[in-house]
């Protein structure tokens, strides 16, 4: 018994996870999704095969092909690494998975990454639980894959919004249109230009909105995002949204209490109530939560003497004594201790409630150590950053050396006192106590960019983060800026490189694109076949030319196989092993023309993204193929005559000159010599081409070549498609002999493939294909027109006629049945035509 080959244990290895339960993909180190078991087809809701057509990048978004491949480097190659993320389902959706990812053993002979997950139940309730916070919270949510364009909006806020809570996500482009309707003119930009520095690099930043709703109401939403980048760029941005009156209840209440207590947050020194009831905290101010490092929700009903156990004592004296001072320690929330300085006020409510109102401060400060003090001034003087403290006036208090060395170039005066808009013009400096009051709040200022030019006239570009930093019982503004310069130039080389590889691979895949088009051409051709005299002697002027570099212009009519023999003359000539490049001029469109033949520089005209070769410059040391010469515009024959007499191409937005050694062959089906004489095809190109001319016989003109073409092409199709067809009746053979073969070979290629697809037996079926011939007898060439029928275009009438060609073969252009075998013309030559004439094909399908 034969032992399995290793490709068959791995297929028998696949064939295993299809009784699984959890989904199962096999990708190759390019992102390639190679094998995928029915779990995963489930799972994602793809089919077999359009899961064979994915790549892992498209599921898992979280990775780039840069990405991956590092990730790649970094699998262990003898074990497994944990997976938790989220995966995108064919419908465009994100749904949480786990599992493992890991090298596949039993792929032996090929290196394959195995990806086996599950969904997990997980995720279900944690969304569920998310959904209720932001019920019952009033926080809504959004999020912007800009992989796929989709936004994610919360049904809470879309409620907000007026709209249809029936839909969860929309385009990019759809949500845009929907809240410009609601945004005030005014702050459309602001909303853009938040969104670009999101997606620009990974941040965070806020905006409040003003909100035109359809029944007339204006509503204020205070919207946070969060950018998320990988590798190279933003990948999606996401955040919350809450409304203006929900964010501000409880944090500072209305009235003269709102005044009250905004006065006691901008206090320097910690405020506590306790309520002499219990003895816990009712209210703390901005000081003692920064102090104590509890949050504002964490302090309230915390016991008082938590704080300081000398509490517990001085809270049961208080109220014979009214005042006291002491000075303790005050414990923070991480259990450290610093020394506090206290009054405690007995105060009793008008509503009966007695209360301790404690005032204290930072003894500690008082008596810091001039070591630490020198401790942090040489930290910041180390710090590459620029570190500048601003007081309310926005001039110059203090900056580390840093911040000095750079700023002093700008000036002979003294830094200190100089307002920092001398130093920086340009930067928007926001007010102190806007940023004060943006922290109380635990709102997030975004960053801002500032360029500026440095002593060699080159851009910098900063990040600057304003803070406002509190010394004693003054508040300064810091002005934290980091140079950028080196980090945003990388991005831009690496996002160019992106595109450029992008580019370039597009490029390739258009090339390889053409080149499969020559090899198809060449391979389905095949030899001549012929025992024809007449056509003898065409062969023998091939014969005759081909060692030479003689230019060969061939003429005959539509089908009778010209670009076969320019293929025969190249593979004859001593240029045969170099390659034969064909271009149908009729199929170019006439602004492409030129960048198809000679070639373009990038950004010489709108498309150019990147230089292309011209087809002279592929063929260079081979021959190049010149069909449907005739249809060249006129413009474009003065530059293929310089091309041909000088050897010579220059690239459209190039002066370059670049030789080219290039052996032409022309080919049309019309008479160039009577279109010399109503000028539209140039004399001295038609004398450059027409070197050594060689007629195309009609296949007419040759039947004796009709049984051995026939007999040919049967056994090729049989081949192709797999029937016994080996014989051909003899009465069949005789009636197409006899047929004059309007379409040439073309049409009697066309009409045994056709036969051989309805052959059922080892017969070949001509009898379909007989009836379909397109009999000679087409009367006197003239048309039944009345005296008083109106006449349209020609162009016109072209496009009547290709229509109409069209309805009667379902949209089918080339190939057997096709309209360009009804009409009889070149299949590229009717597709050319359409496009000219601004006809779809889909039309018709």
């Amino acid at each position: 018994m034969t032992p399995p080959t290793p490709k068959d244990q791995l297929k028998l290895h696949v064939a295993a996870f299809d009784q699984v339960s959890e989904g199962a993909l096999w990708a190759d180190k390019q992102g390639r999704i190679v094998y995928a078991n029915e779990s995963a087809c489930r799972l994602l809701g793809y089919t077999q095969s359009q899961l064979l057509r994915s790549s892992y990048l498209e599921i898992d978004p979280n990775y780039s092909l840069l990405g991956w491949k590092k990730f790649w480097k970094q699998l262990d190659p003898a074990g497994a690494t944990h997976l938790e993320t989220q995966f995108v389902n064919s419908g465009g959706n994100f749904f949480g998975v786990r599992g493992h990812i890991g090298f596949d053993a039993a792929a032996e002979d090929q290196s394959l990454c195995l990806i086996v997950f599950g969904s997990t139940e997980e995720g279900s309730r944690e969304a569920d639980l998310l959904e209720a916070v932001q019920r019952d919270g009033k926080i809504g949510s959004w999020e912007y894959h800009l992989g796929t364009g989709q936004v994610y909006v919360s049904p809470l806020l879309r409620e907000w919004l007026g709209w249809s809570l029936e839909r969860d996500f929309y385009p990019s482009g759809d949500l845009a249109e929907k809240l410009s309707s609601h945004l005030l003119p005014s702050q459309k930009k602001e909303a853009a230009t938040l969104l670009g520095r999101l997606a620009n690099a990974a941040r965070s930043a806020e905006v409040t909105l003003d909100l035109q709703l359809s029944d007339g109401q204006t509503r204020s939403l205070l919207l946070r995002g969060q950018s998320v980048e990988n590798e190279v760029e933003v990948r999606k941005i996401y955040g919350s949204a809450v409304r203006e009156e929900d964010h501000l209840a409880g944090m500072i209440p209305a009235g003269d209490e709102s005044t009250f207590q905004f006065s006691l947050d901008q206090s320097r020194d910690a405020i506590v109530w306790a309520d002499l009831a219990d003895g816990h905290i009712a209210y703390a101010n901005a000081r003692a939560r920064e102090l104590t490092r509890y949050s504002r929700q964490e302090i309230i009903g915390l016991p008082a003497n938590l704080l300081s156990p000398d509490y517990r004592e001085a809270l049961a004296k208080l109220r014979s004594e009214h005042y006291l001072e002491l000075s303790t320690n005050t414990i923070r929330k991480d259990g450290t201790p610093y020394p506090t300085r206290a009054g405690m006020h007995f105060h009793a409510a008008p509503d009966g409630k007695e209360y301790a109102v404690i005032v204290s401060h930072d003894s500690g400060r008082e008596t810091a150590n001039s070591e630490d003090l020198q401790l942090h001034t040489a930290t910041l003087n180390t710090l590459q950053e620029w570190v500048i403290w601003l007081n309310n006036d926005q001039c110059v208090e203090m900056m580390n050396t840093a911040a000095r060395k750079k700023l002093s170039r700008r000036t002979t005066r003294e830094l200190t006192g100089l307002p920092l808009t001398e130093l920086m013009p340009e930067l928007e400096i926001p007010a102190l106590a806007q940023v004060r009051q943006e922290q109380l709040d635990g709102r997030v200022r975004p960053d801002t960019d500032y360029v500026y030019a440095d002593t060699n006239g080159k851009e910098r570009t900063l990040q600057v983060r304003f803070v406002q930093v509190a010394a004693g019982s003054r508040m300064y503004l810091g002005v934290i800026c980091r140079d950028v310069t080196n980090e945003m130039a990388g991005r831009r080389r690496l996002q160019e490189a992106k595109r450029r590889v992008d580019e370039l691979r597009k490029q390739l895949e258009s090339e390889n694109e053409a080149l499969k088009e020559e090899i198809d051409t060449v391979t389905s051709s095949g030899p001549i076949i012929t025992v024809s005299k007449k056509y003898m002697k065409v062969l023998g002027q091939i014969g005759q030319v081909a060692g030479t570099d003689a230019t060969v212009l061939v003429t005959g009519e539509t089908g009778t196989g010209k670009e076969l023999l320019a293929q025969s003359i190249h593979n004859f000539s001593n240029r045969g092993t170099r390659r034969m490049v064909s271009v149908n001029c009729a199929a170019l469109p006439e602004n492409l023309i030129e960048s198809e033949l000679f070639g373009h520089e990038r950004g010489s005209f709108t498309g150019a993204f990147a230089q292309k070769k011209g087809k002279f410059e592929l063929a260079d040391g081979g021959t190049i193929f010149l069909d449907e010469i005739g249809e060249l515009p006129l413009e474009m024959q003065s530059k293929l005559l310089r091309a041909l007499q000088e050897g010579e191409i220059q690239r459209i937005g190039s002066q370059d000159v670049i030789k080219v050694d290039v052996r032409v062959v022309a080919a049309t089906n019309r008479d160039l010599e009577r279109m010399i004489g109503e000028g539209t095809f140039r004399e001295d190109l038609f004398y450059r081409l027409n070197v050594f001319p060689i007629h195309n016989l009609p296949l007419r003109e040759r039947p004796e070549d009709i049984p051995v073409l026939v007999k040919h092409f049967t056994k090729i199709y049989a081949q192709k498609m797999g029937r016994p067809v080996t014989q051909i009746n003899q009465k069949d053979l005789e009636k197409l002999v006899a047929y004059d073969f309007p379409g040439n070979v073309r049409e009697l290629i066309n009409l045994v493939e056709r036969a051989v697809i309805t052959s059922k037996d080892s017969t070949l079926n001509l009898g379909v294909s007989l009836r379909a011939l397109r009999r000679t007898d087409r009367g006197d060439g003239k048309l039944s027109l009345s005296p008083n029928d109106r006449l349209v275009s020609f162009e016109e009438m072209q496009r009547q006629y290709i229509m109409e060609a069209l309805r009667r073969t379902k949209g089918k252009v080339t190939g057997a049945g096709g309209a360009a075998e009804l009409l009889d013309v070149n299949g590229r030559t009717l597709m050319s035509k359409m496009v000219k004439l601004g006809i779809d094909r889909g039309d018709f399908t």
